[in-house]
């Protein structure tokens, strides 16, 4: 059976730009969005083929403005590019990304407990005069929830009384920090409706509008369907993981990739974003938490060639989470991944540059400005445009494979590299301040149970005689 999408794409519109189209299709908030960016001029390899990309965002990162500048390099470099938003997301539809302006005062916690109450009381419309700036997330929430084929009004309730909960909970801890939560909770409302769905949907999601967009340009264009081409996908965070995950869920052999690279991908789809959100999501048992991609399921059907660029000092999806192992695992998550033609590497802070360089993790996206600084500064790295990891490591990572100049698991070395530092071995930082002090904590704790239990048994065992 072949991948699709719930929804036909009928209807595109598009944008000129200095050297390639903007084709776009669908909604953010139905979760069936899609740019298409079509070069002028494409690019063809020495056997005629043309290159196509699948771009695959963040958590919550669905808007093309995070990632704009590399979308336009590979489009200006001939490639056709696909940057599907898979997730349900209340982001503007807008073509144009300079033109975007994000929505404030929206009311979130009020919203969410709303749609519990029109869940309980089984209202058939949307309060909307409540909350005029959130209508098309409140009326797509509506559809939801009526849907025959859509997920049950019982998980529609669970899942908007958990998003009620989590942000009261957000609110709270960080309520000495509240533009930090303030963004915080509207980067988690603003994808509240995709909590609906499994990530098994998401990804099946990706690989069906890709698909459908496709065969959309070939029948608007039908000599490209005369044409044969090479496929790539790449992903960043939660993206990087559906794209090592893609030939696990991919039907179609024409959209089997050839060779994969992601940046900062997350091994699980638990990480790479709030863990206080996940844990709460748990206790709800939301589809999300309850059905997980992780690597360690979906590696032993990649077979083809892999490369992940990762961050030293990523402290959302730590390095760490790849290659070390535990009591636990003895096998590590890089392991898990099925293919022999494989590599990650390891790109390292430099703070003798001005601006100082940090290997954070959101290397790959180019713009964060839609949201507050205080959200990414503790989230990912702020990006005002893109810096030296997206000039010297992210970007020609990609376009080096893309041309197949190198395979992607062999790529050190051969990037052009100035300031930015890359080894295929995470330094050994030793044990971290945070990390002693945690350890001498449980280690007290234990020592003073164990005390107190040893001197209850022994005053115990004295009355008893």
């Amino acid at each position: 059976m072949e991948n699709c999408t719930n929804v036909n794409l009928p209807k595109w519109s598009y944008k000129q730009k200095d050297g390639y189209k903007i084709y776009q299709c669908g909604s953010h908030i139905k979760g069936n969005f899609i740019q298409v960016f079509v070069p002028d001029s494409p690019c063809h390899d020495e056997q005629g083929k043309l290159k196509l990309i699948t771009y695959l965002h963040g958590f919550a990162l669905c808007l093309p403005k995070f990632y704009e500048a590399h979308l336009e390099v590979l489009a200006k470099k001939g490639y056709y590019v696909f940057f599907p938003d898979f997730q349900n997301s209340d982001y503007p539809d807008e073509i144009d990304q300079n033109q975007l302006i994000p929505s404030k005062n929206k009311r979130h916690l009020y919203f969410w407990y709303q749609m519990v109450i029109d869940t309980i009381t089984q209202r058939k419309t949307p309060s909307t005069e409540k909350f005029v700036k959130q209508t098309r997330k409140a009326e797509e929430f509506h559809r939801i929830r009526e849907a025959p084929d859509e997920p049950s009004p019982l998980k529609c309730l669970i899942i908007a009384f958990a998003l009620v909960v989590i942000i009261l909970i957000v609110r709270f801890i960080y309520l000495f920090s509240p533009k930090y939560s303030k963004n915080l909770v509207k980067l988690i409302s603003t994808v509240g409706l995709s909590l609906l769905y499994s990530p098994s949907v998401w990804i099946e999601r990706a690989i069906g509008l890709t698909s459908d967009s496709w065969r959309k340009l070939c029948q608007d264009n039908p000599k490209f369907d005369e044409l044969d081409f090479d496929f790539y996908v790449f992903g960043h965070s939660l993206g990087g993981l559906l794209a090592l995950s893609w030939p696990a869920y991919v039907t179609e052999t024409k959209f089997f990739p050839k060779q994969i690279i992601t940046a900062d991908p997350a091994p699980s789809t638990e990480m790479g974003i709030p863990q206080i959100a996940v844990f709460i999501l748990k206790l709800f048992r939301s589809p999300f938490t309850l059905e997980p991609i992780t690597i360690r399921k979906t590696g032993v059907k990649l077979d083809v060639p892999v490369g992940i660029l990762h961050g030293a000092d990523d402290n959302i999806v730590k390095p760490q989470s790849w290659v070390k192992t535990s009591f636990w695992q003895r096998k590590s998550n890089f392991d898990c991944i099925a293919s022999q033609q494989k590599k990650i590497y390891f790109s390292l802070s430099n703070q003798q540059v001005q601006p100082p360089l940090t290997a954070f993790h959101n290397q790959a996206v180019t713009d964060t400005t839609y949201y507050d600084d205080a959200l990414f500064k503790n989230f990912g790295g702020v990006k005002k445009e893109p810096n030296d990891y997206n000039k010297q490591y992210i970007w020609p990572g990609l376009n080096l494979v893309v041309q197949d100049k190198v395979r992607v698991d062999q790529l050190l070395g051969k990037f052009p590299l100035e300031t930015v530092h890359i080894t295929h071995t995470l330094p050994d930082k030793g044990w971290e301040l945070k990390s002693i002090v945690i350890f001498i904590f449980a280690v007290l704790v234990a020592l003073s149970l164990g005390t107190w239990f040893c001197h209850n048994l022994g005053t115990y065992f004295s009355i008893k005689s």
